[in-house]
């Protein structure tokens, strides 16, 4: 009789146990499916949208850098048309007869010569180092010799109207 009472035990205790598994692997598959459509489907779905989003906005990166290097042109042809309206405001002043004013446009023009120095292309360095000398001759022939004066001025605008075409042609 101790035979006959044991095996019922052991399906009792094996039907339990198989029981419990299936109910772990039960809450393991909720909670798993849980997961899936509560947490990582939205994120993949956020995700897709994102690398669309992405694939939209990689040909507008190649549109900006080309934005970019046109604003910086249009900031170095600027210092060199702010620097040619000084010089020519500085012609004027010394054509009247004025080298006081004539200094002041200078001294300002040099600021935008100097601007200009640390902006342009290595091709042009070299250009801008010859009109700051040519402006420094000016500067010290303006109350010496107005003749000399306006004719470096002469020379200076012609350079500074040549380079500003060049920046703008490219």
């Amino acid at each position: 009789m101790s035979q006959e009472h044991a095996e019922p035990r052991r399906v009792g205790c094996l039907s339990r146990a198989l029981y419990i598994v299936l109910v772990g692997l039960l809450i393991l598959g909720f909670a798993g499916g849980a997961i899936y459509f509560l947490w990582y489907q939205p994120v993949a779905a956020e995700n897709k949208a994102m690398l669309a989003e992405l694939e939209k906005l990689r040909p507008l990166e190649g549109q900006n850098e080309e934005l970019r290097s046109q604003v910086e042109r249009a900031a170095v042809r600027l210092l060199v048309l702010q620097a040619l309206v000084d010089t020519n405001a500085a012609r004027a002043s010394l054509a009247l007869g004025k080298p006081d004013v004539a200094t002041d446009s200078l001294s300002s023009a040099g600021s935008w010569l100097e601007q200009l120095a640390t902006r342009v292309s290595s091709a042009d360095v070299t250009d801008v180092g010859q009109m700051r000398d040519r402006l420094g001759l000016a500067q010290g022939e303006v109350r010496t010799d107005a003749f000399a004066a306006q004719s470096d001025l002469d020379v200076l605008a012609n350079d500074l109207s040549q380079l500003a075409e060049r920046l703008g042609e490219e």
